[in-house]
């Protein structure tokens, strides 16, 4: 589990790089699709990590992070896309 958590987290780390720099990829129906996908694992992988993971807490923050991105994302298209 710790390796996926692992891999997870570095996918997180990802997403954010490609965030900061408004990547296309990212923006596109399969990187939001990959971006959910991803979110929902993490909170997966959460309620099934054991309490006494050292790596529960920083996955939890990275997933939360992640929902956070993508509410900002979507706030940000409907402020733009309302502008005349």
């Amino acid at each position: 589990m710790n390796i996926i958590v692992s891999i997870l987290m570095l996918f997180h780390l990802f997403v954010t790089i490609c965030w900061i720099a408004n990547s296309a990829f990212l923006f596109s129906v399969w990187g939001l699709t990959v971006w959910v996908l991803s979110i929902l694992l993490g909170f997966i992988a959460y309620k099934r990590i054991n309490e006494h993971n050292i790596a529960r807490k920083p996955l939890l923050y990275s997933t939360a992070f992640m929902a956070f991105l993508l509410l900002l994302t979507g706030w940000i298209h409907l402020t733009v896309s309302s502008m005349p």
